[in-house]
């Protein structure tokens, strides 16, 4: 009895301690907005001679990019957990392939998608992982998640549509209330890219669900860098070398002086260190203590710390790098979203009987 109270109450400290892990993992990818931003200006002012940007561009440089840094990412885990690289198992590696081919997809769609829309509609469009989770694991194993989680799930999507501002491209607009300063993008292609890229990202974390109670899930991540990379770096290859009908490459002398760039190789370092070793190792090693679909609940506080990062980090960047980036100031959306977003996670997340006495995964 006294044995069982004892593992019990370990494996309750390590879900809370993975839950906290899962949020410094959200803090840092909030964190990569700030960061991503400045490194599009960088680019644009490189590789741009226009004011004009063709889709082509955005995807052929997003690829670009995406494949610097985890090209980065995969030197670093080697050089700073070689142990982690080389014990890795077939299996480990495969399973990280997987997990890295749809997480590299989901985020070219992603880029896609926002071409055409704006970046508030694309984080809450991608919120809703935070549904489709569920719902994928409620078909995958016969079994509707709790009313507890459906209430978590619902005061989630409440809390990322007020931090995104959904309402005024949700709802139809009045007369009244369109002025000719109103710029409301009406729905379009872009919108479908980017939740096929959030389906593709709830597939990702299930995956993560399923090979963590089989496999050691901390060592998915080499494999997961290693298949962003390639995949990445195909994408980008195949637009550089081979354009389609009248888009047109970018002159790689071009990308060999953006790279070379102090402030480029500044920002993806800490891009390949923070956003990508640490906090995908993190989710790779925390998520299958709890369930994905508390998982995809947690994920929906990554926009929260965006807009928290966005009120600090911009002037940091800024007084290093010659860029115009100003801080965002608070506002009522950031304080009742994340409210709300907060009331989600703990609800959620509040263990119920029968998950205080589940195993931990090994």
């Amino acid at each position: 009895m006294l044995t069982h109270e004892i593992k019990t109450l370990n494996h309750s400290r390590s879900v809370r301690f993975a839950i906290l892990a899962l949020i410094g993992v959200n803090a840092l990818w909030g964190l990569s907005f700030p960061v991503m931003k400045s490194l599009n200006e960088i680019m644009d002012r490189s590789l741009v001679s226009s004011d004009s940007v063709s889709i082509t561009y955005s995807v052929s440089s997003s690829a670009g990019m995406i494949a610097v840094r985890f090209s980065m990412a995969m030197l670093l885990i080697t050089i700073l957990l070689p142990k982690l690289v080389l014990g890795a198992k077939r299996e480990e590696w495969v399973a990280g392939f997987w997990i890295g081919l749809l997480f590299c997809i989901g985020l070219v769609l992603q880029v896609i998608g926002l071409s055409t829309i704006p970046a508030s509609r694309s984080g809450f469009l991608t919120s809703l992982t935070a549904v489709y989770t569920p719902l994928m694991y409620a078909v995958m194993t016969r079994r509707l998640p709790s009313l507890q989680l459906c209430i978590g799930i619902l005061l989630a999507l409440v809390g990322v549509a007020t931090l995104s501002n959904a309402l005024t491209w949700i709802l139809p607009q009045s007369e009244t209330t369109v002025t000719e300063t109103t710029n409301i993008v009406p729905l379009n292609w872009g919108d479908l890219w980017t939740t096929l890229g959030a389906i593709f990202f709830s597939i990702q974390v299930l995956l993560i669900d399923h090979f963590g109670s089989r496999y050691r899930s901390a060592s998915f991540t080499p494999g997961m860098f290693a298949t962003a990379t390639l995949v990445a770096a195909a994408i980008f290859t195949g637009i550089q070398f081979f354009p389609q009908g009248n888009s047109s490459s970018i002159e790689l002398s071009k990308w060999t002086s953006l790279i070379l760039q102090p402030a480029f190789l500044v920002l993806v370092f800490f891009l390949a260190l923070f956003c990508s070793l640490v906090s995908f190792l993190g989710m790779n090693t925390y998520q299958p203590y709890i369930t994905a679909s508390q998982a995809s609940v947690i994920y929906s506080t990554e926009p929260l710390f965006a807009s928290l990062w966005a009120m600090i980090l911009p002037g940091v960047i800024a007084s290093f790098i010659p860029l115009i980036y100003q801080n965002e100031s608070a506002t009522w959306q950031l304080i009742v979203g994340g409210l709300f977003i907060l009331a989600a996670n703990v609800i959620a997340l509040w263990p119920s009987k029968s998950e205080r006495t589940e195993v931990v995964p090994t």
